[in-house]
């Protein structure tokens, strides 16, 4: 598989994972809390990147804006979300044949929840550690999240467990990490193998 630099509506910076095969599928990545070292580079959404294109499935992460090259200033999560949308036109636009995919993970799924809560549509959606309070102890202000979506979530996770996540998420599936918390470190393949077997169930 190969690397390719992308520039996204403009402004944002964005690199896309290609399969060794021709690519049945295409997924957006978004990452972590960019105040908090959040990029598209993090492990844990370079390891979701490489196991989707492992899959045979283009994966496109990118920079939220004001992160690394990408233009444009922080607003604290308030207008981002248009950053997610901005990434699946582009992902649309490289693939316009296929299904499309969205993984968030941490502020990512906050961001990628958003997005989708003011009527944008893709094939699939996994949120990765969902985080119900911020990094400050304060309740996130979270959309409704849509009947039956995926969220993988790690058992001891400092933002949002995931017994607290199936008790807030009533009609959500969870997919549980056994012992890990927020950066699921030591079990990251587990986290990318939930996320692409259910990825594979939606997108074929």
């Amino acid at each position: 598989m190969r690397e390719e630099a992308q520039r996204i509506d403009g402004r944002l910076e964005g690199t896309l994972r290609v399969p060794d095969t021709d690519a049945r599928a295409i997924v957006v990545i978004a990452h972590p809390l960019p105040t908090h070292g959040g990029e598209m580079r993090n492990p844990l959404v370079a390891t979701i990147a490489r196991a989707c294109a492992e899959r045979g499935w283009y994966a496109l992460r990118f920079n939220f804006r004001s992160v690394g090259a990408s233009a444009g200033t922080w607003t604290g999560g308030r207008e981002e979300a248009d950053d997610v949308g901005a990434a699946v036109a582009h992902a649309r636009g490289i693939a316009p044949a296929l299904p499309i995919g969205l993984v968030g993970y941490s502020f990512g799924a906050l961001m990628a929840l958003r997005w989708v809560s003011t009527g944008g549509h893709v094939d699939a959606l996994v949120l990765v550690g969902l985080p119900l309070r911020s990094v400050t102890g304060r309740d996130n202000d979270l959309p409704a999240v849509p009947d039956g979506t995926f969220v993988v979530a790690a058992e001891r996770d400092q933002f949002g467990t995931a017994a607290e996540l199936r008790e807030r998420l009533v009609r959500a599936r969870i997919g549980e990490v056994s012992g890990a918390d927020h950066f699921f470190v030591g079990q990251r393949d587990e986290m990318a193998r939930l996320v692409t077997d259910e990825l594979a169930r939606t997108l074929g």
